[in-house]
């Protein structure tokens, strides 16, 4: 037994009154940390260092995997084990949990002393996940992902125009992950029977799944979010995600409109983006909600180089400008005017303006965005 005990981090809701595990992990050289909630655990974790982690998952728990993706960014804990007692391993949040890095999954009806034993067994021979680098499941086409905590601020006809400018030169994909909306379809006006992600999810990997997407007249291929609630659900986060990432090997930029999910498929996209579009309007609501996104990002540790925030539809009465706004946000700030009669049509009408009416200042303004967010990109477009 070591002179000083391994420190174990334990997410339970009984880890706090039970005598049990504390003695079941302190007989085997083990400290433990309890936590009732994923949550409070997530907020100690800085200042809580552990030698591995024993999460009891409960239910569809939305701060577990964003728990584990903490964990594997966090310099002092990436490599740790971590072990999952669930209930039902065929689970879908126990695969997307397996998927962003834990360790081991053991069945509920497993008794204290064999949990205890694994996690004595795992530090003792090493066999934990190793670290992922940044976008190691990705391929080499650049992933953007268009999000914000407001909807109603024209998230989508980001999405949809800075696709279809970067289509007239290069392979591209738009991705809604936005489910239960169908917001792609409306966009680009596509017929309802239009395949979407639940269609696209079960393809085995070998099959190139860039080529089978439906194809907008502008050079844009859409893989299109559900429009009926009970679609959506019945697809995983993760597996969603895992489509993202097999475009990314075969086009040479994915465009997602991601919307304001922060769930366990949404902080796992922002974290591997090359690129995240905040978008947000230019007033007092908007400004705020941007700074709170952003505090999440920065406990997320997502670099602030890799995030572009966006003030869209700015006319000269608006009080916040990029100036106030950067000042609020310790961030540079970029602005869109407003698209017109034109930009009001368009989404509506199921026409992205980028494609009839290239001329159009907001337009405009959209590919002199798209150089500012990625000049590599940037110098690949149509100017």
């Amino acid at each position: 037994m070591p002179d000083q005990p391994n420190r174990v981090l334990v997410v339970s809701r009984q880890a706090a009154r039970s005598e049990t595990i504390a003695k079941a992990l302190n007989t085997r050289g083990l400290e433990m940390l309890a936590f009732e909630t994923t949550a409070a655990a997530a907020a100690a974790l800085s200042e809580t260092p552990a030698d591995a982690a024993l999460i009891e998952v409960t239910g569809d728990d939305p701060e577990l995997v964003p728990l584990i993706q903490q964990i594997r960014g966090s310099a002092a804990h990436t490599g740790i084990p971590v072990v999952l007692v669930v209930a039902d391993q065929a689970a879908p949040i126990v695969a997307a949990a397996t998927e962003a890095g834990a360790t081991e999954v053991l069945p509920r009806s497993s008794s204290t002393q064999t949990v205890a034993e694994t996690l004595r067994s795992l530090l003792e021979t090493g066999a934990v996940a190793p670290a992922e680098p940044h976008n190691a499941r990705k391929g080499p086409g650049e992933l953007w992902v268009v999000c914000g905590p407001r909807g109603g601020v024209g998230r989508t006809a980001l999405a949809t125009n800075l696709a279809v400018i970067a289509a007239e030169t290069l392979r591209v994909a738009l991705v809604d992950n936005v489910p239960r909306f169908g917001s792609a379809l409306m966009a680009f006006n596509l017929p309802p029977q239009t395949p979407t992600w639940v269609e696209f999810s079960d393809l085995p990997p070998e099959e190139d799944i860039l080529d089978r997407l439906t194809r907008h007249p502008s050079g844009v291929s859409v893989l299109p979010a559900p429009g009926r609630p009970e679609l959506s659900d019945s697809v995983s986060p993760a597996a969603v995600s895992a489509l993202i990432y097999r475009l990314t090997a075969l086009a040479d930029l994915v465009v997602v409109d991601q919307g304001g999910r922060l769930d366990n498929g949404g902080i796992e996209l922002l974290e591997s983006a090359d690129h995240m579009i905040l978008v947000g309007t230019p007033d007092n609501p908007g400004v705020v909600g941007l700074r709170g996104w952003l505090r999440i990002c920065d406990q997320l540790q997502i670099p602030r180089a890799r995030i572009s925030v966006i003030l869209n539809c700015v006319l000269p009465y608006h009080q916040v400008d990029a100036e106030r706004a950067k000042r609020v946000l310790e961030q540079p700030v970029l602005t869109l005017p407003h698209g017109g009669i034109d930009g009001v049509r368009s989404l509506s009408g199921g026409e992205p303006l980028a494609w009839k009416h290239p001329s159009n200042r907001w337009v405009k303004a959209m590919r002199n965005l798209a150089v500012q967010i990625s000049p590599e990109i940037g110098a690949r477009l149509k100017h």
